[in-house]
This record gives C-alpha cells, sequence and structure tokens, in this order.
C-alpha cells in the first residue's frame, strides 16, 4: 500500500517530467507579433495534424512520445485513436505511459495516456493523463499551443527552420524499447 507522502510524491514527479518535456520548444521572441499571427492562421484539419506526427516520434531532452500511424479500434468512440508511447528519465527518477492518440478538425492533438512513474526509494505510481496540443497554419507556418495555458510559437516555419520544434519529430518509433526496458523494471 502507498503512503499518502509517497503518491504526492509520484504525482509531483509525474507533472514534473511531463511538463518539462511538454515545453520543450525553442524560446521565441514573446508575444503580441506571434500570437497575432497564430489568430490570423486556420486551424488545421484531422488529416493534417495527423500527417505531421503519424508514424513519427517527438523526441523530448529526457526522452520522447511516439505516435503510431496504426488505428485501433476497441470501442465505440475510439475508431480515430491511435496507440501513443512515451518515456522520461531526469536521474533515478522515470516514467513511462502507454495509451492513445488522436487528433481532431479544429487543430487538436491529444494524448491520452496512463503514465507509470518510479520515484524516491523506488516506489511506483500510475497516474492517467490527457495532455493536448492546438496547431494552426498559414502559408505553410506552423503554429503550435499546449491547449490549456499554453502560449503561440512557431512550431515550424516556413521553409523549416534549423531549431524548429518540428524537426524532433523524426521518422521511426525511437520509444518502444527504452519503454519495454522501463516496463521490465517496474516489475
Amino acid at each position: 500500500m502507498f503512503s499518502i507522502r509517497s503518491i504526492i510524491s509520484s504525482a509531483v514527479l509525474f507533472v514534473f517530467l511531463l511538463a518539462g518535456n511538454a515545453y520543450a520548444a525553442p524560446k521565441q521572441p514573446a508575444g503580441d507579433a506571434i500570437e497575432k499571427r497564430a489568430a490570423a492562421a486556420t486551424p488545421m484539419t484531422a488529416s493534417a495534424v495527423e500527417k505531421l506526427y503519424a508514424g513519427r516520434t517527438w523526441e523530448w531532452q529526457n526522452g520522447g512520445g511516439f505516435y503510431s500511424a496504426e488505428t485501433t479500434a476497441r470501442g465505440l468512440f475510439s475508431a480515430n485513436r491511435k496507440p501513443f508511447a512515451a518515456w522520461s528519465r531526469k536521474r533515478a527518477a522515470w516514467s513511462y505511459a502507454e495509451g492513445n492518440w488522436y487528433a481532431t478538425n479544429g487543430g487538436k492533438l491529444c494524448m491520452r495516456a496512463l503514465w507509470t512513474s518510479k520515484v524516491a526509494k523506488g516506489s511506483l505510481a500510475t497516474s492517467g493523463a490527457v495532455t493536448c496540443f492546438l496547431h494552426r497554419e498559414k502559408h505553410g507556418v506552423v503554429y503550435q499551443k499546449r491547449s490549456i495555458g499554453g502560449n503561440w510559437y512557431v512550431f515550424r516555419h516556413n521553409p523549416a527552420g534549423r531549431d524548429d520544434e518540428a524537426r524532433k519529430l523524426v521518422k521511426g518509433n525511437t520509444v518502444s524499447k527504452e519503454v519495454s526496458h522501463l516496463k521490465a523494471n517496474s516489475r
């Protein structure tokens, strides 16, 4: 049985690991100019968002998330859901996630996953999380922000820039091997 202290510590670590990776985007000149350009852009279609992410790994500073191109049909409302797996590690603490991802015609990309985290003294905790990003596009420039509390930034310039966050979306699955390793260590 987990103590309240252990559960709270696990939840705090999970939020820290996930938030640190989700905000991995490069810092850009703030503010109003990007906000205005993003507001003038059009929300991306579900198929455009899927094309951007499907079959790719988003590499983070301390881990990554893989967006499978394969569709799973397990339930009535999951026809457009695709498997998602991720991992994150910071020193001895680590987390891995398994779940699914989907895109909507409003430019929203969401990952719904169950995270398992190892925190201090080897205790394990699990926590469900839904993380969403919004995407807008104008003249080939893609803007992105976290759906709750995020600020718009240029995800991909046109032409693509060397430091674009979109360049961290690499083809293939570089996540599953590490997720399997972490799962084996959690038993």
